[in-house]
Parts: structure tokens; sequence; C-alpha cells
């Protein structure tokens, strides 16, 4: 007998709480400032969330400034200075 497929994402609302669970494990993975490529961060959450998952909070960091990419890369975007 095949093993059951995972159900897939029916609506907008279970996109975004995906998103919402895997969007904190992309930053923390980051924030040691370590440039990486979206087959990098996927590869290193695998064992947590599922590919497309990580895809799509890849993207939606991105979009909302949360990332930064360079060349192929993510990075966190650089803290801005705070003056008195």
């Amino acid at each position: 007998m095949p093993a059951a497929k995972p159900s897939r994402l029916s609506s907008s609302a279970d996109i975004n709480a995906a998103i919402e669970r895997v969007a904190p494990d992309v930053l923390a993975l980051l924030a040691d400032g370590v440039p990486r490529n979206t087959a990098t961060i996927v590869a290193a959450l695998a064992d947590r969330h599922p590919k497309p998952d990580v895809k799509r909070a890849i993207a939606r960091l991105s979009v909302l400034g949360q990332l930064n990419l360079q060349g192929s890369r993510y990075t966190l975007p650089a803290a801005e200075s705070q003056q008195g």
C-alpha cells in the first residue's frame, strides 16, 4: 500500500500559517551573517519543514525586505545605525 501524500495547502490562510511557522527558522539560520542560496537554506531546514514551505517563506521574507538577495544568496539586511 503506497504512503499517503501529505495534504496540500488549500487556502491563503494555510499558506500564511506555514510561512509564519518557517520564517523564524529562516531568519535564525541567516543570523550568523553567512550568505546562503535557496537550496542551502532548504537543505538546512529539511528536517523541520517541507521544501515548498521554506521556499515560500524565503520569497515572502524577501518581498517584505526582511532578506536581501545578493547575487544568488540571501542575507539579513544590515542593521541601521540608531542615533541618540
